[in-house]
Protein backbone atom coordinates (compact mmCIF):
# COMPACT_ATOMS: atom_id res chain seq x y z
CA UNK A 1 0.00 0.00 0.00
CA UNK A 2 1.00 3.52 -0.81
CA UNK A 3 2.25 5.97 1.72
CA UNK A 4 0.76 8.84 2.49
CA UNK A 5 2.86 12.25 2.81
CA UNK A 6 2.28 15.54 2.70
CA UNK A 7 4.97 18.50 1.99
CA UNK A 8 3.99 21.55 3.64
CA UNK A 9 6.01 24.50 1.49
CA UNK A 10 6.33 23.51 -2.33
CA UNK A 11 8.36 26.19 -3.88
CA UNK A 12 10.93 25.91 -6.66
CA UNK A 13 13.89 24.66 -4.44
CA UNK A 14 13.42 21.97 -1.06
CA UNK A 15 9.56 21.06 -1.51
CA UNK A 16 9.48 20.66 -4.97
CA UNK A 17 12.62 18.14 -4.79
CA UNK A 18 11.23 16.36 -1.59
CA UNK A 19 7.71 15.70 -3.27
CA UNK A 20 9.20 14.09 -6.54
CA UNK A 21 11.31 11.80 -4.31
CA UNK A 22 8.76 10.86 -2.41
CA UNK A 23 6.85 10.08 -5.59
CA UNK A 24 9.64 8.39 -7.64
CA UNK A 25 9.15 6.05 -4.50
CA UNK A 26 5.76 5.18 -5.43
CA UNK A 27 4.20 7.48 -2.69
CA UNK A 28 0.78 9.68 -2.63
CA UNK A 29 2.02 13.02 -2.34
CA UNK A 30 0.00 16.07 -0.84
CA UNK A 31 1.78 19.28 -1.65
CA UNK A 32 0.56 22.29 0.08
CA UNK A 33 1.26 25.96 -0.50
CA UNK A 34 -0.19 29.24 -0.91
CA UNK A 35 0.41 29.45 -4.56
CA UNK A 36 -2.35 27.43 -6.64
CA UNK A 37 -0.98 28.06 -10.20
CA UNK A 38 2.69 26.72 -9.41
CA UNK A 39 1.33 23.50 -7.38
CA UNK A 40 -1.01 22.65 -10.44
CA UNK A 41 1.94 23.02 -12.54
CA UNK A 42 3.94 20.55 -10.08
CA UNK A 43 1.86 18.01 -9.36
CA UNK A 44 0.87 17.59 -12.90
CA UNK A 45 4.40 16.97 -13.64
CA UNK A 46 4.85 14.71 -10.92
CA UNK A 47 2.36 12.34 -11.51
CA UNK A 48 3.10 12.20 -15.05
CA UNK A 49 6.27 11.18 -14.55
CA UNK A 50 6.86 9.37 -11.34
CA UNK A 51 5.12 6.31 -10.11
CA UNK A 52 3.62 7.71 -7.19
CA UNK A 53 0.50 10.92 -7.20
CA UNK A 54 1.04 14.31 -6.36
CA UNK A 55 -2.30 16.13 -5.63
CA UNK A 56 -1.93 19.86 -5.60
CA UNK A 57 -3.54 21.68 -2.16
CA UNK A 58 -3.63 25.10 -2.02
CA UNK A 59 -3.18 26.14 1.59
CA UNK A 60 -2.33 29.15 3.53
CA UNK A 61 -1.15 27.17 6.47
CA UNK A 62 -1.49 30.77 9.09
CA UNK A 63 -5.31 29.87 8.79
CA UNK A 64 -6.26 27.15 10.81
CA UNK A 65 -9.62 26.18 9.10
CA UNK A 66 -7.70 26.12 6.00
CA UNK A 67 -5.53 23.43 7.24
CA UNK A 68 -7.58 21.43 8.82
CA UNK A 69 -9.56 21.44 5.32
CA UNK A 70 -6.59 20.41 3.82
CA UNK A 71 -5.47 17.46 5.60
CA UNK A 72 -9.52 16.83 5.14
CA UNK A 73 -8.83 16.91 1.60
CA UNK A 74 -6.02 14.28 1.69
CA UNK A 75 -7.38 11.59 3.54
CA UNK A 76 -10.59 11.90 1.65
CA UNK A 77 -8.19 11.42 -1.27
CA UNK A 78 -5.13 8.84 -0.09
CA UNK A 79 -5.95 8.34 3.76
CA UNK A 80 -4.27 8.49 6.65
CA UNK A 81 -0.81 10.95 6.77
CA UNK A 82 2.36 8.52 7.04
CA UNK A 83 5.06 11.27 6.54
CA UNK A 84 4.80 14.83 6.71
CA UNK A 85 7.68 17.18 5.64
CA UNK A 86 7.73 20.53 7.23
CA UNK A 87 9.29 22.61 5.21
CA UNK A 88 7.10 26.17 5.45
CA UNK A 89 9.04 29.79 5.17
CA UNK A 90 8.07 33.23 4.86
CA UNK A 91 10.27 36.30 3.25
CA UNK A 92 8.90 38.99 5.59
CA UNK A 93 10.12 39.35 9.12
CA UNK A 94 13.31 37.69 8.64
CA UNK A 95 15.47 39.69 9.06
CA UNK A 96 16.73 43.05 11.41
CA UNK A 97 17.77 43.21 14.96
CA UNK A 98 16.14 44.47 18.27
CA UNK A 99 16.03 48.07 17.45
CA UNK A 100 14.50 47.71 14.35
CA UNK A 101 11.98 44.91 13.98
CA UNK A 102 8.27 45.10 14.48
CA UNK A 103 5.70 43.67 16.02
CA UNK A 104 4.18 42.68 12.72
CA UNK A 105 7.38 41.22 11.53
CA UNK A 106 7.65 39.15 15.01
CA UNK A 107 4.19 37.70 14.28
CA UNK A 108 4.12 37.29 10.84
CA UNK A 109 7.25 34.76 11.53
CA UNK A 110 5.96 33.08 14.45
CA UNK A 111 2.45 32.80 12.46
CA UNK A 112 3.67 31.18 9.85
CA UNK A 113 6.76 29.46 10.63
CA UNK A 114 6.10 28.40 13.58
CA UNK A 115 2.23 28.45 14.52
CA UNK A 116 1.82 27.18 10.59
CA UNK A 117 3.93 24.26 11.18
CA UNK A 118 2.41 23.48 14.96
CA UNK A 119 -1.42 23.09 12.72
CA UNK A 120 0.42 20.50 10.12
CA UNK A 121 2.16 18.70 12.43
CA UNK A 122 -0.57 18.37 14.73
CA UNK A 123 -2.43 16.96 12.51
CA UNK A 124 -0.74 14.68 10.83
CA UNK A 125 0.82 13.37 14.43
CA UNK A 126 -2.99 12.80 14.69
CA UNK A 127 -3.40 10.11 11.77
CA UNK A 128 0.10 8.31 13.03
CA UNK A 129 -1.03 8.38 16.69
CA UNK A 130 -4.10 6.31 15.79
CA UNK A 131 -2.27 4.35 12.73
CA UNK A 132 1.02 2.55 12.80
CA UNK A 133 3.33 5.76 13.56
CA UNK A 134 4.99 7.58 10.90
CA UNK A 135 7.58 10.43 10.21
CA UNK A 136 7.28 14.53 10.69
CA UNK A 137 10.12 16.34 9.26
CA UNK A 138 11.17 20.28 10.25
CA UNK A 139 13.20 22.14 8.03
CA UNK A 140 15.69 24.77 9.88
CA UNK A 141 18.52 26.19 9.17
CA UNK A 142 22.04 26.96 11.51
CA UNK A 143 20.30 29.70 13.30
CA UNK A 144 17.65 27.46 15.45
CA UNK A 145 20.90 26.51 16.99
CA UNK A 146 23.54 29.46 16.68
CA UNK A 147 22.69 33.12 17.57
CA UNK A 148 21.18 35.65 15.51
CA UNK A 149 21.16 39.72 15.05
CA UNK A 150 17.85 38.71 13.15
CA UNK A 151 15.59 38.57 16.00
CA UNK A 152 11.76 37.58 14.46
CA UNK A 153 14.04 35.03 12.00
CA UNK A 154 15.76 33.30 14.95
CA UNK A 155 12.98 33.08 17.50
CA UNK A 156 10.96 31.47 14.68
CA UNK A 157 13.71 28.81 14.11
CA UNK A 158 14.42 27.94 17.92
CA UNK A 159 10.93 28.11 18.45
CA UNK A 160 10.32 25.26 15.73
CA UNK A 161 13.83 23.16 17.10
CA UNK A 162 11.91 23.23 20.86
CA UNK A 163 8.58 21.87 19.11
CA UNK A 164 10.20 19.09 17.45
CA UNK A 165 11.95 18.32 20.24
CA UNK A 166 8.85 18.08 22.74
CA UNK A 167 7.21 16.24 19.71
CA UNK A 168 9.54 13.89 20.18
CA UNK A 169 9.58 13.32 23.57
CA UNK A 170 5.69 13.00 23.57
CA UNK A 171 5.04 10.54 20.52
CA UNK A 172 8.39 8.65 20.48
CA UNK A 173 6.65 5.86 22.21
CA UNK A 174 3.79 5.86 19.66
CA UNK A 175 6.16 5.01 16.82
CA UNK A 176 6.70 8.90 15.71
CA UNK A 177 9.72 10.10 14.68
CA UNK A 178 10.29 13.19 14.83
CA UNK A 179 13.35 15.11 13.00
CA UNK A 180 14.86 18.58 13.38
CA UNK A 181 16.85 18.82 9.92
CA UNK A 182 19.26 21.61 10.23
CA UNK A 183 20.26 22.29 6.64
CA UNK A 184 23.28 24.47 6.92
CA UNK A 185 24.23 25.83 3.62
CA UNK A 186 22.61 27.48 0.98
CA UNK A 187 19.58 25.16 -1.32
CA UNK A 188 20.28 25.77 -4.88
CA UNK A 189 16.72 27.36 -6.54
CA UNK A 190 16.52 29.59 -9.65
CA UNK A 191 15.88 32.36 -7.53
CA UNK A 192 19.09 32.29 -5.42
CA UNK A 193 20.60 31.52 -7.97
CA UNK A 194 19.74 34.08 -10.20
CA UNK A 195 20.01 36.96 -7.26
CA UNK A 196 23.74 35.76 -5.96
CA UNK A 197 25.56 34.36 -9.30
CA UNK A 198 29.05 34.34 -8.16
CA UNK A 199 27.75 31.47 -5.43
CA UNK A 200 29.56 28.45 -6.09
CA UNK A 201 28.99 26.36 -3.09
CA UNK A 202 25.28 24.71 -3.42
CA UNK A 203 23.30 22.25 -2.13
CA UNK A 204 21.07 20.56 -4.66
CA UNK A 205 18.05 20.04 -3.01
CA UNK A 206 17.25 16.27 -4.79
CA UNK A 207 20.13 15.35 -2.53
CA UNK A 208 18.84 16.42 0.23
CA UNK A 209 15.06 14.93 -0.27
CA UNK A 210 16.76 11.67 -0.82
CA UNK A 211 18.14 11.91 3.06
CA UNK A 212 14.55 12.67 3.95
CA UNK A 213 12.77 10.00 2.24
CA UNK A 214 15.72 7.70 3.72
CA UNK A 215 15.12 9.27 7.31
CA UNK A 216 11.47 7.90 6.83
CA UNK A 217 12.06 4.66 6.26
CA UNK A 218 13.97 4.54 10.03
CA UNK A 219 13.94 1.38 11.54
CA UNK A 220 11.58 0.59 14.50
CA UNK A 221 14.13 0.92 16.85
CA UNK A 222 16.03 4.12 16.43
CA UNK A 223 14.75 7.84 15.28
CA UNK A 224 16.54 10.34 14.53
CA UNK A 225 16.35 13.11 16.15
CA UNK A 226 18.28 15.76 14.68
CA UNK A 227 20.20 16.19 11.71
CA UNK A 228 22.85 18.47 10.46
CA UNK A 229 23.01 18.43 6.58
CA UNK A 230 25.69 21.38 4.97
CA UNK A 231 28.04 21.31 1.49
CA UNK A 232 30.78 18.76 1.88
CA UNK A 233 34.07 20.20 3.61
CA UNK A 234 32.10 23.72 5.10
CA UNK A 235 33.43 24.12 8.50
CA UNK A 236 30.84 23.76 11.54
CA UNK A 237 29.26 26.79 12.52
CA UNK A 238 27.99 24.91 15.83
Amino acid sequence: MSRTVVVAGVGPGLGSSVAREFAADGANVALLARSADYLETTAEEITNAEPGTALPVPTDVSDADAVTAAFERIRDRFGSVDVLVNNVTISQGSSGGILSVTDDDLAGALEVRVAGQFRCAKAAAADMAADDGGTIIFTTSQTAIVPSENVAYAAARHAVRGMAKSMAADLGDRGIQIVHAVVDGWIESPELRAQYPDHDRWMDPDDIAVTYRQLADHPETVHTSELDLRHPGDDLSF
